[in-house]
């Protein structure tokens, strides 16, 4: 009997753990978000005409195709990291992106690719150009989507479609910005206004500042400069052939605010020119009663 009832124990007890263990793994599957979660807001990687859709050509074609120009952006349909970036035999040249959301795609038949491993994208960004490069029939792009990896046997392959939209062969497809991508485009350019705005603001800034050094630099220059009497002299000035001078018309006297003031007795503001005759000049001279020699600058014009 107590063997009976050891036995019935362990039979409920395994029995619980495989109910926890089905609940466990059915709340995980409710709580796993879905495909079009995962992929909302994506949009096509290229622009042009589907040629080929999933699971044609006896079920090997894991992806779609769309053709286009040669040449034409190839654009990463979501954030993330690219894993791989090369040239294959069958695929041409070829992106592998990891996305955050758990899902990987592929970008072949590439005419160019624009980025490397281990580059980080953003959703939108240009990753390469559509051409016709291994295994083609023509320019196109073959895109598929995988979940968690891509595989040699693609087991893990995902219709494209049920992430990007319903589309059939024959119908053109445009790589419409999504507002994600035009709030990224807003924010790049919004930065761009604000560099060259601050740019324009240094610049100014910086040519206030020359303007301001050049003001303090005349000041300065002004403030060295000795302060002179200007006299002028309209009469001929005698030939002196000692000074080899070459008389003129009129001649020009400065004397410095020193030897005016040993002249005049004082030290007297500075007066604007006057002009006096050279008899006038030499009769307040002689007038002084003392005698200084003062020496003079004279300029000839």
């Amino acid at each position: 009997m107590g063997d009976f009832i050891r036995r019935l124990l362990i039979a409920a007890i395994m029995l619980l753990f495989v109910s926890l263990l089905f609940l466990g793994g059915k709340a995980s599957e409710a709580q796993s978000p879905s495909l079009s979660e995962r992929t909302k807001g994506w949009t096509w990687p290229s622009e042009g005409m589907i040629s080929d859709t999933f699971n044609t050509r006896n079920g090997d074609h894991k992806g779609i195709d769309i053709a286009g120009d040669l040449g034409a952006s190839v654009y990463a349909v979501d954030k993330g990291l690219v894993v791989k970036s090369y040239y294959s035999q069958s695929y041409g040249n070829v992106i592998f992106i990891k996305h955050e959301n758990g899902l990987e795609t592929v970008y072949a038949h590439l005419n160019e690719r624009l980025v490397v491993e281990k580059q980080k994208v953003e959703m939108g960004d240009i990753i390469g150009k559509m051409g016709n490069t291994g295994r083609s029939s023509g320019v196109h792009l073959h895109f598929e989507i995988h979940e968690k990896e891509w595989t040699v046997t693609k087991e893990n392959a995902i219709n494209p479609i049920l992430a990007l939209g319903v589309a059939e062969v024959g119908q053109t497809v445009e790589a419409a910005a999504k507002p994600a991508r035009q709030e990224a485009a807003e924010v790049k350019r919004k930065q761009a206004e604000k560099e060259m705005t601050t740019k324009a603001e240094n610049e100014k800034k910086s040519e206030a500042e020359e303007k301001e050094k050049a003001k303090e630099k005349a000041k300065e220059m002004e403030k060295a400069k000795p302060e002179t009497l200007e006299i002028t002299v309209e009469e001929p000035v005698e030939y002196d052939p000692e000074l080899g001078q070459v008389p003129y018309k009129k001649a020009i006297y400065y004397i410095k605010e020193n030897e005016i003031s040993k002249i005049l007795g004082e030290l007297p503001a500075l007066q604007a020119p006057k002009s006096i005759s050279i008899q006038q000049f030499n009769e307040e001279q002689q007038g002084k009663e003392r005698n200084i020699g003062v020496p003079f600058t004279t300029y000839y014009e």
